[in-house]
């Protein structure tokens, strides 16, 4: 019986292995998931052929991978599993995204990043594993299919998404991974993030925003701004801000809640770094908030724009949703399924990451977030470093869930 147990749990670590490998082999930035979609599924299609594998295509090169196990009545006449998912409610969707906050090119994430290297490859070394976005999303996600290809549950699905991370033009809302799949089928009757998180699983989400302040003014030669113009008061601006959002996000924790509140400036622009000897007409600042949800939409703009004097302030509020019940099935289910692998996990209060849980719970889906996170002390913050046998109790914790998942 030991020996039998080993060797599951050989099998287990191998596809573990092979889908980290799978998913850290080929880029997939923000809207240009397509490449990897498409080599993915050629490889599961493969190596679990009772599995319906597509690729869900957006605009552009944007990409989602869309797993379902079917049942008798979904296959086709002729015996073979459809070539697409069943229009039924699935029970459980099993959720995690393809894209990662960087590129991994240097170029364009050096604003970011500060360096011009590339970013070391993916490798396995002993018992860890390490590589460029395995902590945003290709680690979790790992275990995620693992978990799901070893439960084979009749009536999931497993979605790894497009245009999971943050990100916007300021245009119109590009169309997101999550968004196709809920405009395409019914949605799920309960769905589970597969991303890192704190010990224990997540119910609650905060609403997350970005807040966009703009100054004008005139442009021209500096000889006639000897002040520097507008970036003169990029200062002041920087500070007032700042205040607004420590005043804004203060005493917003509730420890009842699961969910905080936290502001941060994140980008600065204005200007041409190739003609510095012009003063620029436009200054921008660009900030991320989250607050407990779900949140008025406009409030926290016109709250900023009130504390500013002559500012636009825009605001693109990116998910905004409400908290699952603590006793609906998903989270009582997620929760034994988590305690069958790792100690009870204390309260969580204070969690100021969110994901497209939010956007699940804004469609009325009962959704749990949990997820493995990396190991700590990497010399390139780019690179994340997991343990393999951590990530192996993952996928057994995702396994069990699906397995076990009952909705009423």
């Amino acid at each position: 019986m030991a020996r039998g147990r080993r060797r599951l749990g050989a099998v287990l670590t191998q596809d573990l292995l092979a889908v980290l490998g799978e998913l850290a082999g080929t880029a997939s930035p923000h809207g240009g998931e397509r490449a990897l979609a498409e080599s993915f599924v050629r490889f599961a299609s493969a190596r679990w052929p009772f599995i319906d594998w597509q690729v869900r295509r957006l605009d552009g090169n944007a990409a989602s991978v869309l797993a379902t196990v079917l049942g008798e009545a979904d296959r086709r006449v002729d015996g073979h599993v459809g070539g697409a998912a069943s229009p039924r409610p699935a029970d459980v969707v099993l959720y995690s995204h393809l894209d990662t906050s960087l590129t991994g090119d240097p170029g364009p994430d050096a604003a970011i990043t500060g360096r011009t290297d590339t970013p070391a490859p993916f490798q396995v070394s002993g018992d860890t594993v390490s590589g460029f976005g395995l902590g945003v999303a290709k680690a979790p996600a790992a275990a995620a299919v693992t978990g799901f290809v070893r439960a084979a549950k009749p009536g999931t699905q497993l979605l790894l998404a497009a245009r999971g991370t943050h990100r916007t033009d300021w245009g119109p809302h590009a169309l997101t991974g999550v968004g196709e799949y809920l405009g395409a089928f019914p949605p799920p009757r309960a769905a589970v993030v597969a991303k890192g998180g704190p010990p224990g699983v997540l119910r609650q989400e905060p609403a997350a925003l970005y807040l966009r302040v703009r100054l004008t003014g005139a442009w021209g030669p500096l000889m006639l701004y000897p002040n520097g113009g507008l970036l003169a008061r990029a200062g002041d601006l920087l500070a007032a801000v700042s205040g607004w959002g420590a005043s804004y996000t203060a005493h917003r924790t509730d420890p009842a809640r699961q969910d905080g509140a936290s502001f941060g400036l994140g980008a600065l622009r204005a200007g041409s770094p190739a003609k510095s000897d012009l003063a620029p007409a436009a200054l921008e600042l660009y900030c991320y908030l989250v607050l407990p949800g779900p949140v008025v939409p406009g409030e926290a703009a016109a709250s900023l724009r009130a504390a500013l004097d002559g500012a636009t302030v825009d605001e693109m509020l990116l998910g905004n949703g409400p908290a699952t019940p603590g006793d609906a099935p998903i989270v009582r289910t997620a929760t034994d399924a988590y305690e069958s692998e790792f100690p009870a996990a204390a309260p969580i209060t204070g969690w100021t990451g969110s994901t497209d849980g939010v956007v699940f719970r804004a469609a009325g889906v009962p959704t749990a977030r949990l997820g493995p996170r990396p190991l700590g002390g990497g010399a390139d913050p780019r690179v994340d470093t997991f343990s393999v046998p951590e990530l192996a109790r993952w996928a057994r914790v995702y396994e069990r869930l699906i397995s076990d998942s009952c909705i009423s």
